[in-house]
């Protein structure tokens, strides 16, 4: 085939949702571009022209936007690699796709399409999943479409199941009925025999450390633990390492290019058994500690001398995986805390100076109020942390956890993030509370929202804000097409009580074209009299506009469901004041609207010393 008419495959790694309109960072698509490597050193480069969707486009347009631009590279295929966080605003963006173009073939892979995900593999705008380990999978599914001239749905049946069927790991949904069907659950894809087979795409130059300055590295597949809370263990059933030498070109990558960050992805860095000599290559390949490096490990296998190695290469922060104390939530996720031995090897990092993040559950089966609340004060009291994360049990597809969750009582979300809502020891009002006792107790706001946004740069072509006049009688709104993933409506009026309805419509039309954006809603009252602010902003108008903006709920609405005073998510009111009325607004006023919007103070100087702020009020000096 040549060049001229070879098929246009993109691959599509959407984003975390932001919480606020700063740039999204770490985003970067490894998955996609190792399927590219692959694919191509199989020989399909003269077949395919296979595209990584640029991490810039990802992370910034929204959603109409972002179908826009996949359009109009007008793709034979489009693949996307999903996760908990990205998954429905896939599934949204491969729908309206092939609303645009119904020819268009749709992969799914990654850590949500798993065998048991039964919503997703139920729903109807994709042609092809794949299960575990995608490189080879995906390679063979272009191999065996190589040959076809239609495309779309209809002529898959007679591309044959025996040519799709006999593809371990690709789950071909049916052309008729109910698309979830476990009986089709496809043979499990033997990982590859080694990394260093599959190569670096850094190296291939399909990736550039040069973009945001940061390198992400897997030196290793396959974890040795099993812990039933995560899916990882399944795709693999042993270890798989990368050899030596491509570490090392991997990191002279990130030095020539000037990253600052190198972050090793591998499920446990020290599961390896020659460890020791790892982290010797990775400080002779960081003379002049010109990156930092980050990973996840266990403490228990960190001695004074392995401490001693990390901080060498130029570890500066580790993540370690804690989760509970407790015998019986440790026995009933098959993971075992050995607590002296972790005592020694965090006090150990810490001594040279690494920050160590250590990660706790909030719900395990077998977890009480009480022993949630050991494990917090255990690490408090020994000063065994830097940072603490306290996540929520989520009951993930394709977990032990979500095969016994009948089994052990457990109810949880059905839909992205699957938090835990209630076990046979914990109620959902229980677990409410140990999130709002951990963070005063850690003296910290787990997912902190950042400061509201107040000023917008559009100079790369995407429109970030949309100011609406409510008494002017018509409004010219952003082409969706050009918004941005994070998204302002700006609202001004004498009075905005009086323009409730009209400012919910301008909500509804904004989150209907773009269901996933983060949207703040801003109602800048800083040029109203202090005397009819009252009559103007009111608890009433605040209500209406969040009842509106949280119809359709999505990732970071529920992400926020259990966390306590948190009624945002992706969607955040705001209100704007002048700092010259602040001494004189009623404090009760305040507050009522501080309980449903942020406040910000325009013209108040951010370093005014005699500025008492409540959590909900923000400085914007002019």
């Amino acid at each position: 085939m040549s060049h001229a008419s070879r098929r246009t495959v993109v691959l599509v790694q959407l984003p975390i949702p932001p919480l606020g309109p700063e740039p999204v960072r770490g985003n970067v698509p490894l998955a996609g571009a190792y399927l590219k490597l692959w694919a191509e050193k199989q020989g399909l480069g003269d077949a395919y022209d296979i595209q990584v969707f640029p991490g810039r486009d990802a992370n910034t347009l929204g959603d109409r936007a972002l179908v826009a631009e996949l359009a109009a590279r007008a793709p034979w295929m489009v693949g996307f690699t999903c996760y908990v966080w990205n998954i429905e605003r896939t599934l949204w963006i491969a729908a309206e796709l092939k609303r645009l173009r119904p020819a268009v073939k749709i992969v799914l892979g990654g850590p949500e399409i798993t065998p048991d995900n039964a919503w997703v593999l139920d729903t109807p705008d994709y042609d092809f999943a794949v299960i575990g380990e995608g490189e080879q999978t995906f390679a063979a599914l272009l191999e065996s479409l190589r040959e076809t001239t239609t495309v779309g749905r209809r002529s898959l049946p007679l591309l044959g199941g025996s040519g799709f069927g006999a593809i371990a790991g690709l789950y071909v949904p049916p052309s008729s009925g109910p698309r979830y069907d476990p009986a089709l659950r496809p043979a499990f894809r033997t990982p590859l025999p080694d990394l260093t087979a599959l190569g670096s795409p850094y190296l291939a130059g399909i990736l550039d450390a040069r973009d945001e300055r940061m390198l992400l590295l897997e030196t290793a597949r396959g974890c040795v633990f099993k812990c039933k809370f995560c899916y990882y263990p399944k795709s693999y059933d042993k270890q798989y390492y990368l050899a030596p030498d491509l570490v090392r070109a991997a990191l002279r990558h990130a030095r020539d290019r000037g990253a600052k960050e190198v972050f090793l992805l591998d499920p446990t860095l020290n599961q390896r058994k020659d460890f020791a000599d790892f982290l010797r290559l990775l400080g002779e390949e960081n003379p002049g500690h010109g990156f930092s490096y980050f990973g996840e490990l266990r403490a228990e296998g960190v001695t004074p001398e392995t401490a001693r190695l990390l901080r060498a290469a130029n570890f500066t922060e580790v993540e370690v995986g804690l989760q509970s104390i407790d015998p019986d939530a440790m026995r009933l996720m098959d993971r075992k805390n050995n607590l002296k031995a972790f005592e020694r090897g965090i006090r150990a990092m810490r001594d040279q100076g690494i920050r160590v993040k250590v990660d706790l559950i909030v719900g395990l089966p077998g977890d009480t109020s009480e022993s949630v609340m050991r494990s917090f004060r255990y690490l408090r009291d020994g000063d065994l942390y830097s940072d603490v994360q306290v996540f929520n049990l989520a009951i993930l597809p394709g977990t032990a956890f979500r095969h016994e969750a009948a089994e052990l009582g457990l109810r949880f979300q059905p839909r992205p993030p699957y938090y835990l809502l209630e076990t046979p020891t914990l109620k959902r009002t229980q677990l409410f509370e140990l999130m709002y006792q951990a963070q005063e107790l850690f003296a910290v706001e787990f997912d902190a929202a950042p400061p509201p946004a107040v000023e917008f740069d559009s100079s790369d072509g995407v429109e970030r804000v949309w100011r609406v006049d409510l008494d002017a009688t018509r409004e010219q709104r952003p082409p969706a097409d050009r918004r941005a993933q994070a998204f302002t409506i700006w609202f001004t009026a004498a009075c905005f009580e009086r323009h409730t309805a009209r400012a919910a419509a301008c909500v509804r039309r904004v989150l209907t074209a773009d269901p996933f954006t983060t949207l703040q809603i801003v109602f800048d009252a800083s040029a109203t009299e202090c005397g009819t602010l009252a009559q103007s902003v009111t608890s009433g108008l605040l209500e209406a506009i969040t009842a509106t903006a949280f119809e359709r709920p999505t990732y970071l609405d529920k992400y926020y469901a259990l966390q306590s005073g948190r009624t945002n998510g992706a969607k955040r009111l705001v209100v704007v004041l002048s700092a010259a009325h602040r001494a004189e607004l009623d404090p009760d006023w305040l507050d009522a609207i501080g309980s449903a919007a942020a406040i910000v103070w325009r013209g108040l100087p951010a370093d005014d010393q005699n500025a008492e702020m409540e959590p909900f009020e923000y400085a914007w000096p002019v």
